[in-house]
C-alpha cells in the first residue's frame, strides 16, 4: 500500500513538474513573440519616417496625404508645446547646438555661439491680454437672487 502511494505522489510530482515546464515554456514563447512583434513595429515605424522624409511632406499619393496632413499638424504642435515649455522655462534654443539657453546668457554654454534672443513682446500686447481676460471675468458674473423674509427678492451679481 505504501508503495503504491508513494508511486502515486511521484507521478504526481512529475506531472506537474512537467505542466510547470511547459507553462514556463508558454510563457517564454509568448514573451518572444511579443519582442518581435515590437521591433517588427519599429522597423515599419522606420520605413514610415524614412518614407516621410525623402518625400519630405509631399505625399506620393490620396491615401499617404491624410496621413501626411496628421504629421504636420502633430508636429507643429509639438514645435508649438516646446515653445511655452521654453518660455516658462526661461531659455531659447542655441541655434547652432540644440541646446537650452538662459535668456540672460549671450552665448550657448555648450557651443560659445552667440545666442539669438526672441524679439521682446511690446507692452502694449501684453495689456491688450490683461485686459482681455479682465473682461472675460466681468462677463462671467454670478447672479444670485435671495428672498427676504419680508417676500421681496434681492438680487446681487458677483
Amino acid at each position: 500500500m505504501f508503495e503504491k502511494f508513494t508511486k502515486t505522489v511521484t507521478d504526481a510530482g512529475k506531472t506537474i513538474g512537467e505542466k510547470t515546464k511547459q507553462g514556463s515554456d508558454l510563457a517564454k514563447a509568448k514573451l518572444k513573440i511579443s519582442t518581435e512583434e515590437r521591433a517588427l513595429n519599429d522597423i515599419y515605424c522606420e520605413i514610415g519616417k524614412t518614407f516621410y522624409e525623402k518625400k519630405e511632406g509631399v505625399p506620393c499619393c490620396d491615401e499617404m496625404k491624410e496621413l501626411f496632413d496628421k504629421v504636420a499638424e502633430k508636429t507643429s504642435l509639438i514645435e508649438s508645446l516646446k515653445s511655452q515649455i521654453r518660455s516658462l522655462k526661461g531659455v531659447v534654443v542655441c541655434e547652432n547646438c540644440g541646446a537650452d539657453v538662459p535668456l540672460d546668457f549671450d552665448f550657448c554654454g555648450k557651443c560659445g555661439a552667440k545666442v539669438v534672443k526672441p524679439e521682446p513682446v511690446p507692452e502694449e500686447t501684453a495689456e491688450a491680454v490683461i485686459d482681455h481676460e479682465q473682461t472675460e471675468e466681468k462677463d462671467a458674473g454670478i447672479n444670485i437672487e435671495v428672498a427676504a423674509e419680508d417676500g421681496t427678492e434681492e438680487s446681487t451679481e458677483i
